[in-house]
Order: structure tokens, then sequence, then C-alpha cells
């Protein structure tokens, strides 16, 4: 039996390499997870912030032409279909999926050629601090 002194191993400095080694691709792969959780957790709210924007749109192209089927949608103080309301509109969404976002909707009149009225709708949803913007171009023949 050898005395204990004399003894030379390599198991204690390659275990110890080892548990560096582990430890160094733990806090890597962590650093990959988190990363990647913001970049998720960011897609979802752009989506959600489009989606809003996109019903906006939808809000506007209703109050511009109401649909047959509701001739009594608020159309705006007097105004006649086919009539840009000078006012934005606001809205807070409490839909599945779109709860807390919100929109801001806004109509123009870019052009008139031959009785046939040219507008824009621009849509702005906004749901965290993430902000999508939609715009629908339409036309209305007098």
């Amino acid at each position: 039996m050898r005395p204990l002194l004399r003894q030379r191993g390599l198991g204690l400095p390659a275990a110890l390499f080892v548990i560096t080694l582990l430890s160094v691709l733990a806090v890597a792969i962590n650093a990959i997870v988190a990363r990647n959780d913001a970049a998720f957790e960011e897609e979802v709210l752009l989506t959600q912030a489009f989606y809003a924007a996109e019903s906006g749109a939808g809000f506007g192209l209703n109050k511009l032409f109401p649909p047959a089927e509701f001739p009594l949608y608020p159309s705006g103080a007097g105004l006649l279909p086919g009539a840009c309301s000078v006012a934005d509109m606001s809205y807070e969404l409490v839909a599945d999926g779109l709860n807390g976002c919100s929109v801001e909707v806004s109509c123009s009149v870019d052009a008139t050629v031959d009785d046939v009225d040219y507008y824009t709708i621009t849509s702005a949803g906004t749901c965290a601090d993430v902000t999508r913007t939609v715009q629908v171009r339409t036309s209305f023949e007098h």
C-alpha cells in the first residue's frame, strides 16, 4: 500500500474542470432562454397591436360606410355615409386576446375626382408599449 502523500491522480482536477464547464454551459443556456422569452413576448405584443389596428380600421370603415344590416350604426353627428368625421375615434378593446389594447382611428379625404371621394383611414393599435399602424384607402362615388 502506498502512503497518501505520494499518491497522484487526475480525478480532482478533471472533476473541477467538468463542473466549471457545465456551469458555464448552464449560464449560457439560461441567457439564451431569457432572450428568446423576451423576443416571444414582444412578438405577441406586435401581433396583438396589429390586430387592434386592423380592428380599428374596420371600425372606421363601418363608420364611414355603415353596413346595410345596421342602418343605425353610429356614423357620427349628422354625417352621411361616405363622409369622414373630423374627430378621431378612440377605442379601448375588451375582446379576448386584445384586452388592454387601445386603438386610435382617423379618417381623411385625400382627393375628389369626378364625384368620387378617396379616403384614407389610419388606425394605430397600441398594446403595452408596442404600436402598429394600418392604413386603408377606399373610395365613395356620389
